[in-house]
């Protein structure tokens, strides 16, 4: 599977299926949740929690037309907006125009409202509920009123104003009532000794206690809320359950595609590595910020687009406007799943935010001035000093200018030194080892360094004259000693040549001079190549760079190696792109660098195995890898494998010098390129990176393999 998802077509399809899958399991789940307990009914409407909201909706106009009836009742008139709202409310929960059945009795059974048809009772209805509501008038807290704590009485109550400045207490104990923000409320056995005493001077508070009790007309004849809830009823009721299967089906399916989007983001193919994209390396706390800033400005837009598609497509706006953010919601959700999921994989989920860079540089910052304190600390108490000295001055006048022009004067001349040690400093790095700065009259840090920089240009001029000394010893040495090899050499080769031209005709003999042969030889390519990993060591050797294809050369230094690759059992597998690679390199050098990394996998490679040869085209250069399996067991450090006269064959019975490693080094890096070897238990990888040649570089699609 995760091949599958993680080419481009596949990650592009499964995002596309997460998105549309979110959004019709949000909708379908969304409905579902809004009619959960309608879901179980089976039908039913008069038992439904729709109906029961709608109930609730009229009981309120209910209780409304009790409260504006009993006020009534006590002032004897109504102003006229509360007459017209009463006459509003009758009207709206008549029983021409509602299915809605009411009956209002207060605490003494009579009935202060219904809406019941004459010949019908509350006994046919549906829904019917019952409740109690208390309506009440006039100041039940006074402006004055409020909870305080006694400290002598060690005890809290309620403080009622009585009028002119008088206030009584009550006590916690007979305080019945209770103060719930709004008044002071209880009923008329229990309202406590403060409110008993309120009302003995003077009545203020009056209340009626009413019993409301509602249902709904059954069958529905007027149209009204009722009917146009069991019409939308009906129809959830019919769909609903397919409705709640699709919730389901969508979500599971929508998780699954999280959880896939999840697993497969970051990888290419099968590669374990993790690959981080443009989103993924934003700043989490950014990232995080940004997609808000996008909610935000979706859901700031509704407006906007609601009034556009109105205009143009009335019947399509609730459709069109809630799908195109549900579709941007989706994207933004699994755009933030696979980021976080991607930077999960990475291990820098918090790493990689832009508090967690600020929080590291603080407590670096604060690490390194606690550990240079020695070197932080003099400057701090310089300043300190120097702030010092200004409030001293500061109170008078006078010394002011002075202070501040000695302190001016004394940065100046620091300056002065300063520029003075750089000044020598580029001087000695620059090839004037021998250049001495001038330390006189100089502060006491500043002389210090500077006596070290004099001490240390000294040293350098030694040391560099010391190892001219020894190169020019070195190579002295192996031409004076290469020369006066090649001469008794050449005679030898000479003569065995000529003893293979005469007729000698015992076998043994001729065995003796083959042996002598080829042992002669061996020692005319060891000196060869003693002389050229000499010159290429120290430099000596002229490189003219050219534009060269390189994966021609490389086909055709196969193909000189093909019998020796047979013969030595190995399968050479190449694998190079579609279209030539251009290095800019000298030729003769790059033929001598091939030659060894092939003849060294001659040499060494274990009989009847592969060897492959990969090149590629990365980052403005042409990289050549060659791997082999080693015959004999690789135990030293790759870098010691690169020195000279160093071999993988320990026991030295192979014909190798040990120096070509050592001379495709030095070759490789005088044309400006760059060799590495890894060695990973017998498996050997030769890596060897040339410059592209900047006309024909260009970036390529992965290659295909060549054998």
């Amino acid at each position: 599977m995760k091949r599958a998802f993680t080419s481009p077509g596949g990650s592009a399809g499964l995002f596309l299926a997460g998105v549309v899958l979110c959004g019709v399991a949000f909708w379908a789940g969304l409905i579902t949740i809004s009619q959960w307990d309608n879901l179980w009914v089976g039908g039913s409407y008069t038992d439904s929690y729709s109906i029961t909201r709608i109930v609730r909706l009229y009981d309120y106009y209910a209780g409304e037309i009790a409260g504006l009836i009993q006020q009534g009742k006590w002032e004897g008139t109504l102003s006229y907006t509360d007459q017209k709202r009463l006459d509003n409310l009758k009207d709206f929960l008549s029983p021409e125009k509602s299915n809605y059945r009411v009956e209002v009795h207060t605490q003494d059974g009579a009935l202060l409202y219904a809406n019941l048809p004459e010949g019908t009772s509350m006994d046919s209805l549906s829904a019917v509920t019952l409740w109690e509501q208390t309506l009440s008038r006039g100041e039940e807290l006074w402006e004055g009123d409020y909870t305080v704590y006694d400290e002598e009485s060690d005890r809290s109550g309620l403080m009622i104003y009585l009028g002119e400045d008088q206030y009584v207490y009550s006590d916690p104990s007979q305080y019945v009532g209770q103060y719930n923000g709004y008044g002071y409320r209880g009923d008329s056995e229990g309202l406590g000794w403060a409110e008993s005493y309120r009302q003995g001077m003077d009545s203020r508070v009056e209340t009626v206690t009413c019993t409301i009790q509602s249902g709904v007309q059954w069958p529905l004849t007027a149209e009204d809320y009722f009917q146009t809830d069991y019409a939308d009823y009906q129809l959830f009721q019919e769909y609903l359950p397919a409705i709640a299967g699709v919730a389901a089906v969508t979500l599971l399916c929508a998780l699954w595609c999280l959880w896939a989007l999840c697993r497969s983001a970051g990888h290419r193919g099968e590669e374990e590595e993790i690959y981080l994209s443009a989103q993924d390396r934003i700043p989490l706390d950014l990232y995080l910020l940004l997609v808000g800033l996008l909610l935000t400005l979706l859901l700031s837009a509704g407006d906007s687009i609601t009034y556009a598609l109105n205009r143009t497509a009335p019947r399509l706006t609730p459709f069109v406007g809630l799908g195109l953010f549900t579709l941007a919601g989706s994207v933004l959700l699994l755009s933030l799943t696979k980021t976080l999921a991607v930077r999960w994989k990475a291990g820098h989920m918090f790493r990689n935010t832009v508090l967690w860079r600020l929080c590291s540089r603080f407590r670096r910052w604060a690490g390194e001035a606690a550990a240079h304190w020695s070197v932080t600390g003099k400057p701090v108490k310089t300043f300190l000093l120097y702030l010092l000295g200004t409030a001293i001055t500061t109170t008078t006048v006078v010394l002011v200018p002075v202070y501040q022009g000695y302190v001016l004067w004394r940065l100046c001349r620091w300056v002065r030194q300063w520029q003075a040690i750089r000044a020598g400093t580029e001087r000695i790095v620059g090839g004037e080892p021998d250049f001495k700065i001038d330390t006189d009259k100089m502060y006491r840090d500043l002389r210090e360094h500077a006596e070290q920089l004099n001490d240390l240009g000294a040293a350098i001029g030694s040391a560099v004259e010391e190892r001219l000394r020894s190169e020019r010893f070195k190579a002295e040495l192996i031409t004076n000693v290469s020369h006066d090899l090649k001469t008794p050499l050449t005679s030898i080769i000479n003569y065995v040549d000529l003893l293979k031209k005469e007729e000698i005709q015992n076998p043994r003999a001729r065995e003796y001079i083959a042996v002598l042969d080829r042992k002669s030889q061996r020692l005319k390519k060891l000196t060869e190549d003693l002389v050229e990993a000499s010159k290429a060591s120290t430099g000596s050797l002229t490189v003219v760079r050219e534009r060269l294809g390189f994966t021609q050369l490389l086909d055709q230094a196969l193909g000189e190696y093909q019998e020796k690759f047979e013969k030595s059992g190995l399968t050479p597998m190449l694998t190079t792109p579609d279209h030539e690679l251009y290095v800019e390199a000298d030729g003769r050098h790059l033929w001598r660098v091939l030659d060894n990394l092939l003849g060294n996998c001659v040499k060494y490679a274990m009989p009847g195995t592969r060897v492959y040869l990969d090149v590629k085209s990365w980052d403005g250069a042409v990289c050549l890898a060659v791997k082999n399996v080693s015959r004999e067991p690789l135990n030293i450090p790759a870098e010691q494998l690169m020195e000279r006269f160093v071999r993988g064959d320990v026991s030295r019975t192979t014909e190798g010098s040990g120096l070509g490693l050592s001379i495709a080094r030095s070759l490789t890096e005088l044309q400006g390129g760059a060799f590495r070897l890894d060695i990973d238990g017998d498996l050997f990888k030769a890596v060897v990176t040339f410059p592209e040649y900047q006309e024909a570089a260009a970036l390529v699609e992965p290659p295909s393999e060549r054998r």
